[in-house]
């Protein structure tokens, strides 16, 4: 079997076992200020890709309920692709910061 033709039948076998590519992208920007976009949204089962990047110093995402935990430096886009199973509406911080001073933000899950 060619070069050509093992690339072509690894991508099949790839679609086949069910590896998505992302539905949608978001740009995420963390400041001092907060996270922009605060409020994501995403039909359950899809998945919504994170490009996440920084305004000014170092923060962190943090998505609990999705066991997602990314550090975010300046200069450089994390990227973070997530598939929520269930809807409902899941916060989001920056682990860098407690109390009053974290900035927060929420993904909905729609059905």
């Amino acid at each position: 079997m060619g070069r050509g033709r093992r690339a072509s039948a690894l991508l099949v076998a790839i679609l086949a076992l069910g590896a998505s590519a992302p539905s949608g992208e978001v740009k995420v920007v963390a400041s001092r200020e907060g996270f922009r976009p605060s409020s994501l949204s995403v039909r359950r089962g899809e998945t919504l890709r994170l490009l996440l990047s920084t305004a000014d110093e170092e923060h962190c995402f943090a998505l609990d309920a999705l066991r997602v935990e990314k550090r975010i430096v300046p200069g450089k886009t994390t990227i973070v692709d997530v598939t929520p199973e269930k809807a409902g509406s899941f916060p989001f911080h920056c682990c860098l910061e407690e109390g009053p001073r974290a900035i927060r933000g929420e993904l909905r899950v729609t059905e």
